[in-house]
């Protein structure tokens, strides 16, 4: 038998290293904790794809666009010393190798093995700069070899697209990566 990331197959995902905690629970969050949790990652998500949204430099740049290459860079220092500082008084878990897709996730985790159908939030933090972690509920579906697999519950729609886009955007970054031709230095 393969792997638990062997089952989950090797369609739409990519493989990150990240901070990560899985947050036992008796039940999924249903009802207006469900909502709240859905809009909370959504906002989150959204965040995150502000943060690494990136502009092609044209080739001869406008003193404007300088300017505001300028204050891009400053606003990017400021969140990397606020997030640095966050982390001091909130230490984050420890990042672990991990494979998201929009429907589940697979990691070997540094602490107690879950159970299978066990239900919790797999806690995620994306971004270095943001305080706040992608907070998705799941049902541990696969332990095996020292790996495990969630999948993730069904939440509302528009927090479900929003997850698609950050799991797809990093897909493609990840193929875009694989197919450049390496630098062969002399």
């Amino acid at each position: 038998m393969g792997s638990v990331t062997d089952r989950l197959g090797e369609g739409i995902g990519y493989r990150d290293s990240l901070p990560l905690r899985w947050v036992p629970l008796e039940a999924l969050p249903a009802g207006p904790d469900g909502e709240r949790l859905a809009e909370a990652n959504s906002r989150l998500l959204a965040a995150v794809a502000l943060l690494e949204e990136h502009t092609q430099a044209a080739d001869e740049p406008t003193q404007t666009e300088l300017e505001l290459q300028r204050i891009h860079l400053k606003l990017n220092l400021l969140l990397e010393l606020f997030g640095s500082f966050l982390n001091l008084q909130s230490p984050r878990p420890t990042a672990m190798a991990l494979r998201l897709s929009w429907h589940s996730a697979s990691w070997v985790p540094a602490e107690p093995m879950p159970q299978v159908g066990s239900v919790g939030l797999l806690e995620l933090f994306l971004c270095p700069f943001l305080p706040q972690a992608l907070r998705w509920p799941a049902r541990i579906t696969a332990v095996s070899q020292g790996e495990v697999s969630a999948e993730f519950d069904a939440v509302p729609d528009f927090c479900q697209e929003a997850l698609e886009r950050h799991v797809f955007k990093h897909h493609r970054r990840a193929v875009k990566e694989t197919r450049q031709p390496s630098v062969v230095q002399t």
